[in-house]
């Protein structure tokens, strides 16, 4: 696991810079939340480092077929994420937000927004990952999974509004994995990406570049991926009634303005922004 955080972390080191001049000469900016146009998708040096990374480290271990049918699967729904999320970057209106504004594009308008895309492009590739890693999963167990993997995903976004809150997240829930779960197979794209965060948190809280859907999608989805493998089922839907919980109150208030009401959490929310 520790040649997985430091190979993303080194590879990260070099992709970031080549891909944030990329993106800047391809015009893909956008205004970030001071209104400053910065390239954005900058997940994309992300979940290539960490791709590279634990398929290196999974291709070296005693037994890779054994770490591959546990591990290999959610390189299927970060990088599927993290593809969704660069067309919603690319093609995303800021005119229907939260779920019930792609719902009311939806069903009102007869318009099928790339957010909604987006969702169902993770929602899809969770269940195909979660399946392929554990093929005897009874159907609601895997509905179950692939609901907790796919909100982890949209929280992760939504938590994207300022400069390293959705990577701060991302290290703290993984951190929290790590100690309750341990470090098996399925943490090994995750360990991974957080080696690739801890790469690139310093340009995202410079303002250098935006993680955009590509980056914050695949983190989240990362993350429940992690938890749907290493967690008894009750902490499961335990998980997916907090993150159902989140998502009702997103919906109707500003998370940015419930973390500057909270003392701790601003403090977290600004360390290391400038």
């Amino acid at each position: 696991m520790a040649a997985c955080l430091v190979l993303g972390y080194i590879l990260t080191l070099g992709l970031v810079p080549l891909g944030r001049a990329m993106l800047a000469r391809w015009g893909h900016l956008r205004p970030n939340y001071a209104g400053r146009p910065v390239p954005t998708s900058m997940g994309i040096p992300l979940v290539a480092s960490a791709t590279i990374a634990s398929g290196a480290v999974m291709a070296l271990l005693p037994d890779p077929d054994a770490s591959w049918a546990l591990a290999g699967p959610c390189l299927i729904v970060v990088n599927a994420a993290m593809l969704a999320g660069v067309v919603d970057d690319l093609f995303g209106s800021s005119e229907s937000r939260g779920i019930t504004g792609h719902a009311t594009a939806l069903f009102k308008k007869g318009i099928v927004t790339t957010g909604l895309l987006k969702a169902g492009v993770i929602l899809v590739s969770a269940a195909i990952a979660i399946r392929t890693a554990a093929p005897a999963l009874p159907a609601p167990a895997l509905a179950l999974d692939a609901l907790v993997v796919a909100l982890a995903a949209n929280l992760s976004n939504l938590l994207d509004l300022r400069p390293g809150r959705a990577a701060k997240a991302y290290l703290v829930g993984a951190t929290a994995l790590a100690v309750a779960t341990g470090l098996r197979a399925p943490a090994l794209v995750p360990v991974g990406l957080a080696g690739a965060i801890l790469a690139e948190i310093r340009d995202d809280l410079a303002e250098r570049g935006m993680l955009g859907d590509a980056g914050s999608n695949p983190l989240g989805a990362a993350l429940g991926y992690w938890l749907a493998l290493t967690t008894p089922v009750a902490a499961r839907v335990a998980a997916l009634l907090a993150l159902c919980l989140v998502h009702v109150y997103a919906e109707r208030h500003s998370i940015t303005a419930a973390i500057e009401r909270n003392p701790f959490l601003r403090f977290l929310d600004a360390l290391g922004r400038r």
